[in-house]
């Protein structure tokens, strides 16, 4: 039976990829690269554990059927739901938004704020730590600040460089708008690749590769991104495997082979993300034990204030879990006798299992909902709309493979600040184009034939 829904897991994510390109003719449609992360981590992964025994290590056949039955309708309401939002829409290029003078200046003068408040906070978190090469000397390392609002300030780099591709798609690939996109791409795709992420490197990857094409209203052929995305797909397998030998200095060797890298999934190691997911579940499920809504209400609400002020403030808000793998590992340990490894997370359908029970499949739709409606305006809409799916696009990996506590707070960080600065940035091409409007309907006014004789 486990089998069969390893199965039908993977035909409902195939079927929602191939139905998503037919009907939209669109290569950047939201399933084309998320339902292969789902096909990846609910299919692909358990398929190969189970193959080679693991994962009766840890569960039993009754326990597999349950958790993959959750995964299986958990990705058919995510995939329903996606296809309904975004149907009876189909890509055509057309020419792409052109902002005037002064509103490529207005959202140049934006990406170089959000961008240069992006670069300090991760110029202070590397001089804490003694340095650039004090920093990426060790492998999994990087800055360090203990203020929350700088470690994740340098999200702001990502802004900046989404912010300059819209001043290149509207006023071309200026020197100041490459010198702006490098300075602030640069640093983040340094510390992605040095520190083994692959959050941080699919993140830089799809807001250069993605954000090029949708600004300008183009798209890549689709061959390009099936290699593109097998490309990305091996060097996300390549820092995990490699993690530990990647960082300045290292006279390691690396693992290449792309069968050594896909055997990294084959380990039997509780943080594993389908093995830590699944034993999220069932001890959940055990304990009958469920945050509702309340880890979801914190990152909103308490995250934001400064532990300084407030030191307790998720032991008041009632989640002192969050403390630990963001509330996922909790009971693990008395409901299946192994502990959840340190810093795991569980993906996208165990995490909402945690919070909501079964109510997670028609959230898993709302997920879907989301992400196909954002799509559909920015096929539609103008480049504020674009931006925002490219901000959903680059956290897709987040929403999978990790937890929404991975996704509530980024995307806050990178959706306000593009948004009110491309609304900014219209606001003055519209400003400019009805001033010119009636400059020049003044001018046609007083060379009027009938004026002059009037006025003379």
């Amino acid at each position: 039976m486990f089998e069969a829904l390893l199965w039908i897991t993977f035909a409902i994510a195939a079927i929602g990829i191939l139905v998503a390109y037919d009907s939209s003719r669109d290569v950047f449609h939201p399933l084309v690269f998320i339902a292969p992360m789902m096909i990846f981590l609910y299919a692909w992964m358990p398929a190969k554990l189970y193959e080679s025994g693991i994962l009766f290590q840890y569960f039993d056949n009754n326990q597999l059927v349950f958790v993959q039955t959750l995964n299986a309708l958990g990705i058919l309401a995510f995939v329903g739901a996606c296809l309904v939002a975004s149907s009876r829409v189909r890509f055509s290029p057309r020419p792409s938004e052109k902002l005037s003078r002064i509103g490529c200046n207005r959202l140049r003068l934006g990406a170089a704020i959000t961008g240069c408040v992006g670069l300090t906070c991760w110029l202070i978190s590397i001089v804490n730590v003694g340095g650039f090469v004090n920093a990426f000397s060790r492998s999994y390392s990087g800055g360090w600040d203990d203020s929350g609002y700088i470690r994740d300030g340098n999200l702001l780099l990502l802004v900046g460089v989404l912010l300059t591709l819209g001043a290149i798609a509207s006023d071309g690939l200026k020197l100041i708008n490459l010198v702006l996109a490098c300075l602030f791409g640069l640093p983040w795709l340094t510390q992605a690749l040095l520190t083994a992420r692959r959050g941080p490197t699919f993140a830089i990857s799809v807001v250069v590769l993605l954000g090029s094409f949708l600004l300008k209203n183009r798209r890549p052929p689709a061959i390009a991104v099936l290699f593109g995305g097998l490309a990305l797909g091996w060097l996300s397998l390549f820092l995990v495997t490699n993690r530990g030998n990647i960082y300045l200095g290292s006279q390691s060797s690396f693992q290449t082979d792309v069968k050594d890298l896909s055997n990294i999934v084959e380990k039997s190691d509780t943080g594993n993300e389908y093995i830590y997911g699944a034993g999220s579940v069932i001890s959940a499920d055990r304990r009958g034990h469920y945050f509702w809504m309340r880890r979801y209400l914190a990152q909103l609400f308490v995250r934001p204030i400064p532990t300084s002020i407030w030191p307790t403030k998720y032991e008041d808000f009632g989640v002192p879990e969050l403390l630990q793998n963001a509330g996922t590992g909790e009971g693990i340990a008395d409901a299946l006798g192994w502990v959840g490894a340190v810093g795991s997370a569980p993906g996208i359908v165990s995490d909402l299992w945690i919070e909501l029970w079964w109510l997670a499949v028609p959230f898993m739709g709302v997920l879907g909902w989301l992400w196909g409606w954002v799509w559909r305006k920015a096929v539609h809409g103008g480049s504020a709309w674009k931006c925002q799916y490219v901000v959903l696009a680059a956290l897709s990996m987040y929403l999978v493979m990790q937890t929404m506590e991975a996704v509530i707070f980024r995307s806050i960080l990178l959706s306000l600040p593009s948004w009110l600065v491309w609304r900014w940035a219209q606001r003055g091409s519209r400003t400019q184009a009805f001033a010119s409007a009636a400059q020049s309907g003044l001018r046609d006014f007083m060379e009027n034939e009938d004026f002059r004789r009037a006025y003379n």
